[in-house]
C-alpha cells in the first residue's frame, strides 16, 4: 500500500467494521451509502474504509520516504471539509474539476470517524481533531466542540515543522486559537504559520500564495458547515453552493500543484464529518458518512 501503511489501516480497519455496522445500523436503511456505491465513484467498498486517524500518517510517510536521491522535493496539502455530506458528490464527480479531477489521478476513499463507538460526538471539532493528531478523541480529550484540546498529543502540523516549512490556514477562529492555541503556544517555531480567515476567496489566495515557501499547506475548511445552518440538504441552495464554489478553488489550487513539475506533491482533501440535521441523531448517516480524494491512489 502507498505510504507504507498497509497493515496499519487493515488493522484500523478490522475494528472500524464492527463498530461502523452497529452505528449504520440506526440510520435510515443506509440509503444514502448505497445510491453512491452504485455510482462506481469510490475506489474502497465502506467495509474497507480507511480510519481518519491515518490519514495524518499518510502525510508523515509522505516525508519520511524522501532520501538525499529524491530527484523531486517532497511537498503536501492536506485539506479538512467541515459539513460536506456524501450526496453532494453527485454534483462534483460528473465533472473534470477540483475533487473529481483529483480522484481520476489517485483515488476517492470511503473513511470512518474514529469515534463511531465512543462517547465522543461526531462533528465538525473532534473529527477535525482526529484527522489532524491521528488519535481517537480519547485521547486528547475532546468529545464535542466546546471541548477545549490539550498540549498532547500534538498535530501532524507541529510535527511536520520540526523539519519543513508548514502553513496553517483555516476560516474557523476555534481551530486556530481554542483547539490547538496550548500545543501552538508550547511548540513554537519559525517553521509553522498559522493564518485565520473567514472570507473563503481570501483563504483560497493565501494558498496560493503559500506554495512556494511551503512544503506542507494545512487548510481547514467550515465554510459548508457553517452556510447550512443545519439544513445539509441539497434543496438548501445556499449550502449546495459553498459546495460547488469550494471545490472551483480546489480545483484552482489542484491544477496550479500539478504544474509544479520539480516537486513531488501528495494531496488529500477529506471530510470531517457531514453535518447532523438540526434534532437529528448523532448517527445521521449524512452526518457519518465520510470521505477522502487523494492524488496517489491507495493499493490494495
Amino acid at each position: 500500500m502507498v505510504w507504507g501503511m498497509k497493515k496499519h489501516i487493515l488493522l484500523t480497519t478490522a475494528v472500524l467494521m464492527i463498530s461502523a455496522s452497529i452505528v449504520l445500523s440506526g440510520c435510515s436503511s443506509n440509503k444514502i451509502m448505497k445510491s453512491l456505491m452504485g455510482k462506481g465513484y469510490f475506489s474502497n467498498s465502506y467495509d474497507n474504509a480507511i480510519s481518519q486517524t491515518d490519514i495524518a500518517g499518510m502525510i508523515s510517510s509522505h516525508f519520511e520516504s524522501s532520501t538525499s536521491k529524491s530527484v523531486k522535493k517532497k511537498k503536501a496539502i492536506l485539506i479538512t471539509i467541515d459539513g460536506m455530506r456524501a450526496e453532494g458528490l453527485t454534483h462534483i464527480m460528473e465533472s473534470d474539476l477540483g475533487m473529481s479531477q483529483i480522484s481520476k489521478d489517485g483515488g476517492l476513499y470511503w473513511t470512518k470517524p474514529a469515534n463511531l463507538n465512543s462517547k465522543a460526538k461526531v462533528d465538525e471539532g473532534v473529527n477535525f481533531l482526529s484527522i489532524v493528531t491521528g488519535t481517537e478523541p480519547s485521547e486528547f480529550g475532546v468529545l464535542k466542540s466546546t471541548d477545549v484540546k490539550r498540549e498532547l498529543p500534538y498535530s501532524i502540523m507541529t510535527k511536520v515543522a520540526e523539519k519543513y516549512n508548514v502553513k496553517f490556514l483555516t476560516d474557523n477562529k476555534n481551530y486556530a486559537n481554542k483547539h490547538l492555541a496550548e500545543e501552538f503556544a508550547a511548540k513554537q517555531s519559525q517553521k509553522l504559520s498559522v493564518v485565520t480567515n473567514n472570507e473563503l476567496n481570501q483563504l483560497r489566495a493565501d494558498c496560493l500564495r503559500s506554495l512556494d515557501n511551503n512544503d506542507f499547506i494545512m487548510v481547514a475548511i467550515s465554510n459548508p458547515y457553517d452556510v447550512a445552518a443545519g439544513n445539509f440538504k441539497l434543496s438548501n441552495e445556499s449550502y449546495l453552493s459553498a459546495i460547488i464554489h469550494l471545490n472551483y478553488y480546489i480545483s484552482e489550487l489542484y491544477e496550479q500543484v500539478k504544474l509544479r513539475a520539480t516537486e513531488d506533491w501528495l494531496f488529500v482533501a477529506t471530510t470531517t464529518c457531514g453535518g447532523n440535521s438540526k434534532l437529528a441523531a448523532n448517527n445521521e448517516e449524512g452526518n457519518i458518512l465520510t470521505f477522502m480524494f487523494t492524488n496517489k491512489a491507495i493499493e490494495d
